[in-house]
């Protein structure tokens, strides 16, 4: 969440690892958001999950009260110590993480501290780091190095963590199992290491195969997602060609359309034209005929008029 080295991890039930306090942020940030849709809105329920920052699955929040919650926890804290321990450089010199004055000849493996040679030896004789394991500080910067860590309780200083409660299936001290598990079923740790072990084999193989299933049908779904856009692909193609063929053919009908129009008009215009000229023939003969009788009876005599009556007489 942050971008920077995990501090006090917690390690969640989806086995993604963060800082407490990146954990405590979100809480807080999301009781806040619950609160403020609940003030809002009229109904009071609110949801006290939340989401894993990398995966999205749901959690509790009480998986963060107290360190060693899920034992993955002290072994991504455990792995941290040795990284720390890692980027030291043989070449150079380190000080003494105790009075940081003095160079450092030693560490001590359980407190993942480099001491100089007078911090060591008080380190021996303090009660609660009697029991602590001190190499050589270029053993412990070294490459080939196989430092044995020591499991220790974080809530009982100095008492190793050598006991398992199968009631809770928890890794604890002898405090811790007097103190917290009274009258649950125990045994020695190491007696339950190998037969988890093999348990924590037996999910590691499982899930490997569901590994290369999920592939294989990652691989599938990639193949049918391609043939989806293969099948669009050719879709659009025949598509476009059916358009531009039905343009085709609504262009040809309509060029054929107005083709037609325009013979049809033609024919019409010269009859139109034709019976036009007759007309225009017929009111002249008319004008002549009307000024014709118009000037025999202005002007004829009673004679004229009796010779030409059957020549101007018309069918009614």
């Amino acid at each position: 969440m942050c971008s920077e080295p995990l501090t006090d991890p917690r390690t969640l039930p989806c086995l993604h690892t963060f800082c407490l306090g990146c954990l405590e942020t979100q809480t807080t940030q999301t009781a806040q958001k619950t609160s403020s849709a609940s003030s809002s809105s009229s109904s009071s329920s609110s949801s006290s999950s939340l989401r894993c920052h990398q995966c999205k699955a749901l959690f509790a929040p009480s998986v963060l009260g107290g360190v060693g919650a899920f034992a993955c926890t002290l072994f991504i804290d455990s792995l941290i110590k040795s990284a720390k321990v890692n980027e030291g450089d043989v070449n150079r010199v380190l000080m003494c993480d105790l009075c940081e004055d003095e160079d450092a000849t030693m560490h001590c493996v359980e407190c993942n501290q480099h001491v100089c040679p007078t911090c060591s030896r008080t380190h021996k004789k303090s009660n609660a780091a009697a029991t602590h394991q001190q190499i050589p500080l270029e053993e412990a910067i070294s490459e080939d190095s196989t430092i044995r860590r020591t499991p220790r309780c974080q809530k009982h200083t100095g008492m190793e963590i050598d006991s398992y409660c199968k009631t809770c299936k928890e890794a604890l001290c002898a405090r811790c199992a007097v103190e917290k598990h009274p009258k649950h079923d125990f045994c020695p740790l190491n007696d339950v290491v190998d037969p988890l072990q093999d348990q924590i084999a037996g999910y590691t193989i499982t899930i490997t195969k569901r590994e290369e299933e999920a592939r294989k049908g990652m691989t599938s779904l990639d193949g049918t997602v391609n043939k989806i856009e293969e099948h669009r692909r050719t879709a659009e193609k025949e598509i476009a060609t059916f358009v531009s063929t039905l343009y085709a053919a609504v262009d040809a009908r309509a060029a054929v359309l107005v083709s037609e129009m325009q013979t049809k008009g033609d024919e019409l215009r010269k009859m139109v034209v034709k019976e036009r000229g007759e007309a225009e023939s017929a009111t002249t003969e008319f004008e002549n005929f009307r000024a014709f009788t118009e000037g025999l009876l202005a002007q004829g005599t009673p004679s004229e008029i009796a010779g030409t009556h059957k020549m101007v007489r018309i069918d009614s």
